[in-house]
């Protein structure tokens, strides 16, 4: 018997393993794909909510502390396992942006790192970008990271410490009066002291029908990649609902589509045309190249997109870690965090009323 069970194996399930196995916990881990799929695979590694101004407290407060644990974190796992996870402190610009006031007035309560560059300044720094009229906000102390190079990297890790992964459907929980008993696999049942839903999107469907019901949809979002190109000092870019994000190797990452397809993950030629128009304009060197991939995933909406990380009621045994939407790359570590001081009863600086399957107003 195992200590705890992770069913989902995405960056959340990989991370809240991680902090578990790291007490001498007995873990593992239920994941059919492999952990760049889904969520995971759609994301582009901000390492930032993409614009803090519009979340709650909620958000950002686990945001935060998230930001400070990833550089240590991608150094850990790359002497580990070789993989480099890519933590690149590239910065990022906000673009037309209608809320510049409201931007500049979060990142000076907040004390974040910002600037407004004038359309001349602009073009000096940034010569390889399209040119602007108005000034672009640059926050130049927001990281990107890679996110099926962080899922692979940690998969090797906790596979290394003793971590289980059991690459097959979570078919069913079972029960006996206010506990679960074990996982329904296949071809087998496991058991362990404790059970954790980390399934993104799917999460709701293991939910047991006594409990209350997570408000968490999926939300498809295409992305393609473009082949490598040589940009000096590359930065992140936020234009309207698009961005871009050079990656350490030159390859240019576009994103993203937001379509409410239910768990339909395929990708359009219609979505493709949108954004290599977009990438192409905004930044010209792109024209003429062919991007060679194009991917979409699901990522799990919840109420202004607050997560649930929480106990499951009735049942003692029984938690919640989903619905990060867009920022599940950003939130893991802290989520993590807060998930295992919530099951080992550990004192936390954060409070956890906000992230509860039954929420008040004022959580939101």
């Amino acid at each position: 018997m195992f200590d705890f069970i992770i069913i989902g194996g995405g960056i959340i399930g990989l991370l809240t393993a991680k902090e578990l196995q790291q007490t001498g916990a007995r873990v593992a881990i239920i994941e059919k794909n492999s952990p760049e799929q889904q969520a995971t695979r759609a994301a582009g590694g901000i390492l930032s909510p993409m614009r803090p101004w519009h979340y709650s407290d909620a958000v950002n407060a686990i945001s935060q502390i998230s930001q400070s644990i990833y550089r240590d974190l991608s150094q850990q796992l790359h002497s580990a396992t070789g993989i480099d996870p890519e933590w690149i402190l590239s910065g990022m610009l906000v673009l037309h942006d209608e809320e510049t006031a409201e931007a500049i007035r979060w990142c000076q309560q907040h004390q974040a790192a910002h600037k407004m560059l004038a359309a001349r300044e602009f073009q000096q720094q940034f010569p390889y970008l399209k040119p602007i009229q108005q000034p672009a906000l640059l926050r130049d102390d927001v990281a990107t990271i890679r996110p099926a190079q962080l899922a692979a990297a940690l998969s090797r890790y906790l596979s290394d410490q003793g971590v289980r992964f059991f690459k097959q459907n979570a078919q069913s929980l079972l029960f006996n009066k206010q506990r679960i008993s074990g996982v329904q696999l296949a071809n087998e049942v496991i058991k362990a002291k404790e059970y954790i839903i980390c399934g993104g999107a799917w999460s709701p469907q293991l939910i047991p029908a006594e409990s209350p019901a997570p408000e968490i949809l999926p939300v498809k979002g295409q992305m393609i990649c473009f082949p490598a190109i040589g940009i000096p000092k590359p930065c992140m870019v936020m234009d309207g609902n698009r961005y871009i994000i050079p990656r350490l190797d030159g390859q240019v990452v576009v994103g993203s589509t937001r379509e409410n397809t239910g768990f339909d993950a395929s990708t359009s030629p219609e979505a493709f045309a949108e954004l290599r128009k977009f990438a192409e304009e905004l930044l010209p060197a792109l024209k003429g190249l062919e991007p060679h991939a194009h991917w979409a995933g699901l990522r799990p909406s919840s109420p202004d997109s607050i997560p649930y990380i929480c106990r499951v009621e009735p049942y003692d045994n029984l938690s919640l870690n989903a619905g990060h939407f867009r920022n599940g790359i950003v939130l893991a570590p802290a989520s993590a965090q807060v998930m295992v001081d919530i099951l080992l009863e550990r004192s936390s600086h954060i409070d956890h009323s906000p992230y509860q399957l039954r929420r008040s107003s004022s959580a939101n």
